[in-house]
């Protein structure tokens, strides 16, 4: 073990407190502020919902792990956790990636069609698509059960080499890497331009108004948490390829910048609170009824108490 690597593992100690409490507390604050009636009315709340809740699920998983290995503490020893654990950190991120790609590609489609298609239907078609995007990416991930294996010489959990994994990871690298983004990328920007000939149209319902600014700020919300998450993953994304494609690459000193870059995708699971917070002003005001309401609730008990 390289001195690199002796110091990223040590980190953790430090970093992986620091995740665990920001994206625990950001991500609770995100599923009750979006789950007020105001935001629930539109379809893309749901998958900024669903998005929460997998963060949550995958900094309580990799959180602890990675804080044990800095004391030197491999939780991963054995057959069936090696297996496992690998499936599970890689099927929660890609679950996340297609909230984001599902949420581009709605949102593009209900700007187009805000004016025929009925915000129930619309959410309807969301929690489908949510269902079915989970489905996929459990079962296009099941290959990951066969992929790592427990060698009991080294102690490590390793990865089998053949063609077809080298064909299957290389689909992971085009799907997680290149496709979903491009997909994202090209329904934000279609989405964008969809609102500006909604904008500079000159005849507009008044009903629809304020639905038509609360979908406004929750595209702008999904846009910059797009550029973001792009921006936090693809670093990690880059070196895993290398490493899946080229196993003389695993070596120490890059596995040391792999976990640099594992720390600075987690901060992608957290993130997302302040960016919504900044962009969406329908957001900010929601979460400061919730903070209001919470502190006077608490105001009241005590004072009853008392």
């Amino acid at each position: 073990m390289s001195n690199n690597l002796e110091r990223v593992l040590h980190s953790n100690i430090y970093i992986q407190p620091a995740h665990f409490i920001l994206a625990i507390a950001t991500n609770i604050l995100n599923i009750r502020t979006l789950s007020c009636r105001v935001l629930l009315s539109s379809s893309c709340t749901y998958y900024f919902l669903t998005y929460a809740i997998i963060s949550i699920t995958y900094t309580c998983l990799l959180c602890p792990i990675q804080f044990a290995r800095g004391f030197s503490i491999n939780w991963i020893s054995g057959r069936i956790t090696c297996k496992t654990h690998a499936y599970i950190l890689f099927v929660l991120p890609l679950q996340a990636n297609i909230m984001l790609m599902l949420a581009s590609f709605h949102r593009y489609w209900t700007s187009s069609r805000i004016h025929r298609l009925h915000s129930a239907s619309a959410v309807r078609i969301a929690k489908r698509n949510i269902t079915l995007g989970s489905v996929f990416s459990i079962v296009y991930m099941s290959p990951m059960l066969f992929i790592y294996y427990w060698d009991d010489s080294s102690g490590k959990c390793l990865t089998n080499f053949h063609i077809l994994i080298s064909i299957y990871i290389l689909s992971q690298v085009i799907i997680y890497y290149i496709l979903s983004p491009s997909i994202m990328i090209l329904f934000g920007i279609l989405t964008i331009r969809n609102i500006r000939q909604r904008s500079s149209s000159a005849i507009f319902l008044v009903s629809l108004t304020q639905r038509r600014r609360i979908e406004s700020q929750l595209t702008r919300m999904l846009i910059i948490q797009i550029v973001v998450h792009l921006i936090l993953v693809l670093p990690f994304g880059i070196i895993y390829s290398i490493n899946s494609t080229i196993p003389s690459t695993r070596t120490s000193n890059v596995i040391a910048v792999r976990l640099v870059f594992v720390a600075l995708q987690q901060c992608d699971y957290f993130a997302i609170f302040f960016l919504y917070t900044l962009s969406a002003r329908v957001y900010r005001q929601q979460l400061v009824r919730i903070l209001i309401s919470t502190t006077c609730l608490n105001a009241r008990e005590w004072y009853h108490h008392c």
